[in-house]
């Protein structure tokens, strides 16, 4: 594996480079570490969607370099930190490369691969690299909170290792195959998204809620274990005479769970109420009805994913459940952080509850909410969870003494 130099970004712009031997640059496989210096002063300066790039950088005879968005690269994940990996100009003309460069790439910090060897990154998809597409993104790399708390912020300076690997035709198991397959994995999503909406093919539907839901049983069955034992097991139900009832779940979130089943994506809510209406005409009025009105869409878009949470664990749909607790993050508040630890303890969502276990652990929230009963029904009827409350209370005082 070769190294590939390393760029230093401090105060909002890269400050220097230092590259790496000459054959580095030829290597297919190697790294290139970016140093984030005055991480703090950078988040204040630069907002979401601008981008700082790094120095340029040379491997597997193509030319890279990496932008760092401190406040995410768009605005619906403005709490996280993302980074791009930009196939560069290859000669002197300002054109990326003419013919698309296949690579494989994997972000971390470069504290998490003291001893990579890069099985990881051999296990990861192949990026196409081209005139149309000169880069990948990863948007969600870390949650700027669980950055400011982690080990890896140190003295206000993080660093990150970026890994690639270019993959050549007739690379074998590894290059071509590889390269094939990763597009059409995009494609198979949208593919099994359409076939959701065609009914195309479906053999089995569900009465949830007064409405009928067409599907299809091989999907559902490879997608989850509790729809194989449900729709494939001693006990099948839903014979092609016949529909699969489901009492105690409402159409719209029944809706969402197919949804994330035939697309990987969580789902969105459907707001049926429409926009609320105002009728006066003073100023003050309107800001307190659209404050009103935000406030509500965020109260329904909370409900709704706590129900998500309690149907991908009742579907043992892991990757739905784990998308819900990172959305669910930026609920955690004096009012919500209650409901949120019951909720997690109960349906094992480990990241949700570490989430809220650190908010009560900080600036002083838990003496405010044992102040205010704010934890009543946490102590009452749940005695683990109180216990790790207090256990992480025990340690946040231990650190300050």
């Amino acid at each position: 594996m070769s190294f590939a130099g390393v760029s230093f970004i401090c105060d909002g712009v890269h400050v220097c480079s230092s590259p790496a031997n000459g054959a580095a640059g030829s290597a297919a496989y190697g790294y290139h570490l970016l140093v984030i210096n005055n991480y703090t002063r950078t988040k204040q300066a630069i907002p979401n969607g601008f981008r700082i790039k790094s120095g340029k950088f040379k491997l597997g005879g193509h030319t890279w370099h990496i932008k760092y968005c401190p406040n995410g690269d768009r605005s619906t994940i403005s709490g996280f930190v993302s980074f791009h990996l930009v196939l560069d100009c290859d000669g002197g003309d300002g054109a990326v490369a003419a013919e698309p460069v296949n690579a494989k790439f994997e972000l971390s910090f470069a504290d998490q691969v003291a001893k990579h060897q890069g099985t990881r990154l051999r296990a990861t998809k192949v990026c196409e690299f081209s005139r149309d597409c000169s880069a990948w993104h990863v948007g969600r790399f870390v949650r700027r909170e669980a950055l400011e708390r982690s080990r890896y912020l140190v003295d206000d300076c993080f660093t990150v290792r970026c890994d690639i690997m270019v993959v050549h035709a007739g690379a074998g198991a590894n290059g071509v195959a590889a390269a094939t397959a990763a597009p059409s994995m995009a494609g198979a999503v949208e593919s099994f998204g359409r076939l959701l909406d065609t009914k195309l093919g479906a053999d089995v539907a569900f009465e949830v809620g007064g409405e009928t839901f067409a599907a299809h049983r091989c999907v559902l069955a490879a997608r989850s274990k509790v729809f194989d034992a449900e729709l494939f097991g001693p006990m099948k139900e839903g014979t092609a005479a016949s529909v699969v009832r489901i009492d105690d779940m409402d159409a719209d979130l029944f809706r969402g769970l197919l949804s994330f089943i035939y697309t990987d994506e969580l789902p969105e809510r459907e707001d049926h109420g429409g926009e609320k209406e105002t009728s006066s005409d003073d100023d003050d009025d309107d800001d307190d009805d659209d404050n009103g009105a935000q406030s509500d869409q965020k109260h329904k878009q909370f409900t709704w994913l706590q129900q998500l949470i309690v149907a991908a664990d009742r579907y043992d749909l892991q990757r739905l459940k784990l998308l819900c607790e990172e959305e669910m993050y930026d609920h955690i508040g004096e009012k919500t952080v209650e409901t949120m630890l019951i909720l997690a303890d109960h349906h094992h969502c480990r990241v949700l509850k570490d989430a809220c276990l650190g908010f009560l652990g900080s600036h002083g929230n838990l003496q405010k909410m044992m102040a205010a009963d704010g934890l009543d029904r946490v102590i009452k009827n749940f005695p683990s969870l109180t216990k790790e409350i207090i256990g992480r209370f025990a340690v946040v005082m231990a650190n300050k003494s």
